[in-house]
């Protein structure tokens, strides 16, 4: 399974109740679960948790590995080196 990092979508977005900003990043196939954090590379750890507890809930093989995909996707996001 080829992973593809350029699936993993950033955005940036302040917080009424943080000083800084927030780093928010989600999956193009995925765009309503997302992962937030510090930095980069906590934001796309958060969402690769999130993924993974999906995986037992996945209602059909084709499905699970759709999720399997994306958490490929993300951990490569995760380990590029601008995180």
């Amino acid at each position: 399974m080829m992973s593809d990092p350029d699936q993993v979508v950033i955005t940036t977005q302040g917080h009424p109740c943080l000083c800084g900003p927030r780093e928010m990043v989600h999956h193009r196939e995925f765009p309503e679960v997302r992962g937030e954090g510090d930095s980069l590379k906590d934001a796309a750890a958060h969402l690769a948790e999130m993924l993974e507890r999906t995986l037992d809930s996945a209602p059909s093989d084709w499905r699970r590995q759709g999720i399997e995909q994306a958490i490929e996707d993300v951990r490569a996001f995760a380990n590029r080196d601008r995180c």
